[in-house]
């Protein structure tokens, strides 16, 4: 199996940092003096207000158009937060004795709410499967952390690691959203739902193989 490790003191790999318009971007925000951190608690509130999209479809019966599409890009600077903190940490030069917890706890409330609320709208064992993908992504970041114990390297392997979660949310939106006017959106939803639970179990047995076959460094 492939290995996607990096020490404990480095970072996932992503492609868009060395773009120009993230690091314009970063370099902004370094100028601006936006912690790091600020940063990393700003993906709670896009995954907070993505929930409540979803949640007010079915509680409130809000225009899913609207909040399917808002999701979606709520996902989406929810991944923007991720790549702006790290560059504003290393690159710009504001690390903080917390940066740690900062760059990870805030991530594990984001998964939950932006799965969660998707298992509503589903409705039935969407709820379940939501939960329950819920909590096979917090496991998939705790196999990580003791793999980062047992071998000094983090890994950040998949099939369905956060950013491939995300995917998986983004576009299952963007299609739900086409398939409302045929009613088909749910179905869209608990496929989603399905899709990321069978690659989360898959992701977690990649990790645990993964840091049981590696030599600490």
């Amino acid at each position: 199996m492939e290995q996607e490790k990096h020490e404990v003191d480095g970072r996932r790999e992503i492609a868009s940092r060395n773009t120009g318009w993230a690091n314009a971007i970063a370099h902004k925000l370094t100028q601006w003096n936006v912690a790091p951190n600020v940063i990393s608690l700003m993906s709670i509130f896009f995954s907070m207000v993505g929930c409540a999209l979803l949640l007010s479809t079915h509680f409130f019966n809000f225009n899913p158009y609207v909040a399917y599409i808002l999701f979606a890009g709520c996902v989406q600077c929810r991944l923007l937060c991720n790549l702006f903190d790290g560059m504003v940490a290393v690159e710009g030069g504001k690390r903080s004795a917390n940066g740690d917890l900062y760059n990870d706890m805030p991530d594990r409330f984001a998964d939950a709410f932006f799965i969660v609320p998707v298992g509503y709208v589903v409705g039935g064992i969407g709820v379940e499967l939501a939960w329950l993908a819920a909590l096979n992504a917090v496991m998939t970041a705790y196999f990580r952390w003791i793999g980062a114990y047992k071998t000094h390297n983090h890994y950040f392997n998949g099939p369905m690691a956060k950013q491939h979660r995300m995917a998986v949310l983004t576009f299952a939106a963007l299609i739900a959203t086409a398939c409302i006017p045929f009613g088909y959106d749910k179905i869209v939803f608990l496929i989603a739902l399905c899709v990321m639970n069978i690659g989360l179990v898959a992701t977690l047995i990649n990790r645990i193989y993964l840091m049981t076959h590696t030599d600490k460094q």
